[in-house]
């Protein structure tokens, strides 16, 4: 995979990863997590039922129908490592738009990510590429859509699989809903069921926020996770300001992100053409 490739390649990645937010002209601040203003959520609630912690997950989501941030990424696919810049910009439940550059500040690329389509401008050899959502899915080795791709985003809460009901358990201080037992998935592997798929949502009780996500393919292996690890109090709001991806089954990936001149709910300039020079990539 040629340099440019990499680039792009993790650069979709930080599509499944980012942001968030506050108001340009309000001052912003980074402070522990453990200091950050919390909602008052009970832990007695926490700990009832399933559906009681998916309503507070839902309930304690962030809110914002604009977002925009410069992105700092260190990527590592295979074991080739990468450093460079993404300015992002978003419109909630509608467009994802990513400029990506290296040190020097030059547009190498550019990205516009929708609910069933992706498109990518290459800069360096005049190219482009027009596909749909599923080629994010490929890249990143997971089965994911446009909603849960922009729930990460905003490190919020989404449940991607349907099933009949949810098992809540405790982890080290966190609850963990889930969408599979570990015992039973265990006799399930046993069972050599052709496919198995489960969905993992750690709660931090003292964040009130997401700490963390898993997704699991048991036919084939597959292992998709994003880990928060760290916010910052930005207008009386919890914003996630650095988190990591990982994934791996065919290639091993590894993003991590950190926000800078981060803006939310401002309405931003998403242009996104091609020009007439350019021709299909092969």
């Amino acid at each position: 995979m040629n340099r440019f490739r990499f680039v792009v390649f993790a650069g979709f990645a930080i599509g499944i990863s980012i942001l968030l937010t506050a108001t340009a002209c309000k001052t912003r601040k980074t402070v522990p997590v453990a200091d950050a203003v919390k909602p008052v959520v009970p832990t007695a609630i926490l700990a009832d039922s399933p559906d009681s912690l998916y309503a507070v997950l839902q309930s304690g989501g962030l809110p914002a129908t604009w977002f925009a941030a410069r992105v700092a990424v260190d990527a590592e696919l295979d074991r080739e490592k990468r450093s460079f810049n993404v300015n992002l910009r978003m419109r909630c439940d509608s467009l994802i738009w990513m400029s990506i550059s290296p040190a020097l500040g030059i547009e190498v690329a550019r990205v516009l990510i929708s609910p069933d389509s992706v498109k990518l401008l290459n800069r360096i050899n005049g190219t482009y590429f027009k596909g749909g959502f599923a080629y994010i899915s490929e890249l990143l080795q997971a089965d994911l859509n446009f909603k849960m791709l922009q729930a990460i985003l905003l490190g919020n809460a989404y449940l991607h699989y349907t099933v009949d009901k949810y098992i809540l358990d405790r982890e080290n201080g966190e609850f963990v809903l889930s969408t599979f037992k570990k015992r039973k998935m265990k006799r399930e592997i046993e069972m050599e069921i052709p496919e198995i798929v489960t969905q993992e949502i750690w709660y931090s009780p003292d964040r009130h926020k997401v700490s963390r996500m898993e997704m699991r393919d048991y036919r084939p292996m597959r292992n998709f996770s994003v880990r928060y690890l760290g916010y910052e109090l930005i207008d009386s709001l919890q914003v996630p300001s650095s988190f990591q991806i990982d994934a791996q089954a065919n290639k091993s990936i590894s993003v991590q992100m950190t926000y800078s001149r981060i803006v939310i709910n401002k309405e931003q300039n998403i242009a996104f053409s091609i020009p007439d020079d350019y021709e299909p990539m092969r």
